[in-house]
This record gives structure tokens, C-alpha cells and sequence, in this order.
């Protein structure tokens, strides 16, 4: 297990330290590393980290595609 902090925090005692498993033999549950309350699965977690880097990624192309206005023109002449 590794011990690392989480923009997240236990619904138990508010702390935002938890016990990751780092091998496969390890049991997957991701604890507090604290009062090591159950929080969730890795496989779970990972899948929620997916997606939210999945939608940073689009609001950032979203944002950059915008760009500042009436730069499309000046480089079209």
C-alpha cells in the first residue's frame, strides 16, 4: 500500500489521506489512511480519475479553440 493524498475526503473523519493498494495481491479497496474507513475500489477510482481528466481535456481544447476574437482574420489575410 502507499500512503497519498486525495482531492478527496473520508465521510468519516474529514481526512484527505489514503492508503492506495500497489499490487495486484493487495486487496483494491482504497482506505483512510486515517481511521481506515473503506472509501471505494481502485478500479473505481482510476475510472473517475479517467474521466475527469477526460473533461478537463475537452474544456481545455474548448477554450482554446475560442482563442481571441478576430484572430481567425488575421490569419486568413
Amino acid at each position: 500500500m502507499i500512503r497519498v493524498t486525495l482531492d478527496l475526503t473520508c465521510s468519516i473523519c474529514d481526512h484527505d489521506q489514503f492508503y492506495l493498494p500497489v499490487r495486484a495481491e493487495e486487496r483494491q479497496q482504497i482506505r483512510c489512511a486515517n481511521c481506515t474507513a473503506f472509501k471505494c475500489y481502485s478500479a473505481d477510482l482510476e475510472n473517475a480519475m479517467i474521466a475527469l481528466s477526460r473533461d478537463r481535456m475537452r474544456d481545455k481544447k474548448k477554450h482554446s479553440s475560442q482563442g481571441r476574437p478576430g484572430q481567425d482574420r488575421a490569419n486568413a489575410a
